[in-house]
């Protein structure tokens, strides 16, 4: 969702930041955090200084940033609660606080790293662009407060942003409020005068840094595991039990879906606001995960309680049988796989692959095809995710990044062993496979998000200066 012509024209406004003249004095974050009376160590700006441990071979600068008030802002076209929304006066992007369920994906969403989650009262907050002095005509509190007019306010003229790039900013096409007055080419690489000086390479420098806070940590996402989990084996077991006349229980079905719903409830800060999730449908992949295993779950307990006449459901819709209803509900099965891998789109890896081993798609015919007893299928999507592992692990270790060894070796077994028995013993019962497929699921599950991190400027500049 983008600003419209008639909004462009009324916000012609924009931060105006000179990376050559910012000392990193941070007054500009004091001035934020006094006009709009937040907590520190929340801050709505945030200054990214380079070179921490003062590298004599690489330069030193700073930049500051905020919320850009883009004009494709992702923050409103992916937040499932309609929580932002645009001042058509100023063209500022304004975060309601009442609206927020504290999912936190606008702060993947957001390359800026504008959207900041408080711990405290379990909402986002973020810049709000000091909509209340700029609408009096006045400077926002960082600007006015900016010693050395490295911060400044003005017009936002159309400029091409890629010929005006600041190291660490990335330009992510989505047109921000923002005019960037780039490095001098002698700020960006220092001449080294004592040649006598040691040198330090990159990667020895790099493990100097402190750590670099992430976005995406498995302990807090390890609910989003169980439930990506439980919707792609609930969806599979629901697909072999319309096509291969595999023995479901209604009452486990309800049960496990319940189960992964009360997930997602955990890993929102607002529990009550909970139904906002499904709002913005329209634009947000999230709110369409949630909208569509939602439809899933209803169609598909619906279809086995009719299939059963539990609660004398079985002639409850007398223009359409219970297997018509089931398909249905796999329908929205599918689109619920599409939508959990699509959530995801901003995540990055150190393989740059596309393709995950645990991506919801691949999962959930892997599970049918063992469910539904398909060897074919279930040779074929072994080779895809065993390859895709194989792959991803070969690419991290050749690139010199953490790939727990003995987690893989497990994880590969666990591919392995199932499919090795189904060949040699095919008498042997899918329920003791079942089981050591799960475990390889949860780890593969697990390391994808442990593996995965978005984008943020100070992630870039590390990116750039220390593995290059």
């Amino acid at each position: 969702m983008g600003r419209n012509k008639e909004d462009i024209d009324m916000a012609k406004n924009a931060f105006i930041f000179d990376t050559n003249k910012c000392v990193g004095c941070m007054a500009c974050v004091v001035a934020c955090t006094i006009e709009n009376g937040t907590t520190t160590p929340l801050n709505w700006r945030t200054v990214n200084s380079h070179n921490y441990i003062k590298h004599p071979t690489l330069p030193v600068f700073h930049y500051s940033l905020a919320c850009n008030h883009c004009d494709d802002a992702p923050c409103i076209t992916n937040c499932p609660a309609l929580a932002y929304s645009r001042d058509k006066d100023t063209g500022a992007i304004i975060h309601n606080a009442e609206a927020c369920i504290g999912c936190t994906y606008c702060t993947w969403a957001c390359p800026y790293d504008a959207p900041k989650f408080n711990e405290q009262t379990k909402i986002v907050e973020k810049c709000n662009f000091c909509i209340d002095r700029i609408s009096d005509n006045r400077k926002p509190a960082c600007v006015a407060a900016c010693p050395v007019g490295a911060l400044e306010y003005g017009a936002n003229e159309e400029v091409d942003l890629k010929k005006h790039l600041t190291p660490g900013f990335v330009d992510a096409g989505i047109g921000p409020s923002i005019q960037l007055v780039p490095l001098r080419k002698e700020h960006e690489m220092p001449t080294i005068e004592n040649i006598d000086a040691p040198v330090i390479d990159n990667e020895k420098a790099a493990s100097y840094l402190p750590k670099l806070k992430t976005k995406v940590e498995l302990s807090k996402e390890w609910t989003l595991v169980l439930f990506s989990l439980a919707a792609a084996g609930l969806i599979a077991w629901q697909a072999a039990a319309i096509t291969s006349q595999v023995a479901i229980s209604p009452i486990l079905f309800v049960l496990l879906a319940l189960i992964a719903i009360a997930l997602t409830t955990i890993h929102v800060g607002k529990k009550f606001r909970i139904w906002r999730f499904i709002l913005n449908v329209k634009g947000s992949w999230l709110s369409r995960e949630i909208f569509s295993f939602s439809a899933f779950f209803g169609l598909g307990a619906l279809s086995l309680f009719m299939k059963d006449n539990l609660l004398g459901m079985g002639n409850l819709l007398s223009f359409v049988d219970s297997k018509t209803v089931g398909i249905a509900a796999i329908v929205f099965g599918a689109f619920t796989l599409v939508s959990i891998d699509m959530v995801y789109k901003f995540f990055i890896r150190a393989d740059n692959l596309k393709l995950h081993s645990a991506m919801a798609w691949i999962t959930a015919p892997f599970l049918f095809a063992w469910l539904a007893n398909i060897p074919l299928l279930i040779g074929l999507l072994t080779l895809l995710k065993g390859g895709l592992y194989i792959y991803r692990k070969t690419t991290f270790c050749n690139n010199k990044v953490k790939h727990h060894p003995t987690l893989s070796a497990v994880r590969l077994l666990t591919l392995t062993l199932p499919f090795i028995l189904f060949i040699v013993m095919p008498q042997t019962s899918l329920w003791i496979l079942l089981p050591t497929l799960f475990v390889g699921e949860v780890i593969d599950r697990s390391e994808f998000y442990h593996e995965s991190e978005v984008r943020t400027p100070q992630g870039e500049l590390r990116e750039l200066f220390y593995h290059n």
